[in-house]
């Protein structure tokens, strides 16, 4: 999580960005793994973390694969006044990876946090709560621009199927989020036994 985190920090790259917080994530997936045996919480936590993150990760890529001349944090000031639903679409994408409510990676982490805490390793969870708290500066970094200030230049091309992937898993990591608590029912069935 912290390595991750701490290579993510000084990325103006869109795509080193979420390929160092894609590493970032790996370190909160493995929360649960590490908790196998030890919590009954720890396959929901790890299966249910693992949806929301793909799906919540997708929507992220898909509005990198929507903007491909846009490489740069800087480049996508003023999104939202040229493509408002592709700005929002990237807010919730994002402000999900750090694990911000109603959406999906929010109850994931929570779980995830849960699982760590009745496995006995309180200090983990601790750290994650802190590294997710630390992750806020580069995401927040990269939406500022997206959703403030004029666009310096037009877009050439936006793509729109990378748009519509987009909208689809924004809009699904929140419903996700909104109803996990059923679905983590479901997780806790007869794998774990």
């Amino acid at each position: 999580m912290t390595l991750g985190n701490l290579a993510a920090f000084f990325q103006r790259d869109v795509k080193r960005l979420l390929a160092y917080s894609a590493i970032s994530q790996v370190g909160y997936l493995l929360m649960p793994i590490a908790m196998a045996g030890r919590s009954s919480i720890a396959q929901q936590a790890l299966l249910f973390y693992l949806a929301g993150y793909a799906l919540t990760n997708l929507g992220a890529f898909a509005v990198v694969c929507a903007l491909p001349r846009a490489t740069d944090i800087e480049d996508y000031r003023g999104l939202v006044r040229r493509r408002p639903a592709l700005a929002v679409s990237l807010a919730v994408c994002l402000l999900g990876l750090v694990g911000t409510p109603p959406t999906a990676v929010f109850l994931g982490k929570l779980e995830a946090f849960s699982a760590a805490v009745d496995g006995g390793y309180a200090w983990l969870a601790v750290v994650a709560a802190v590294n997710t708290v630390a992750s806020r500066f580069y995401y927040l970094r990269w939406i500022a621009p997206a959703v403030s200030g004029r666009p310096q230049e037009p877009l050439s091309r936006v793509s729109n199927r990378p748009s519509t992937v987009a909208y689809a898993a924004a809009t699904a990591s929140v419903v996700l989020g909104v109803v996990g608590g059923p679905l983590l029912a479901v997780l806790d069935g007869p794998l774990a036994r």
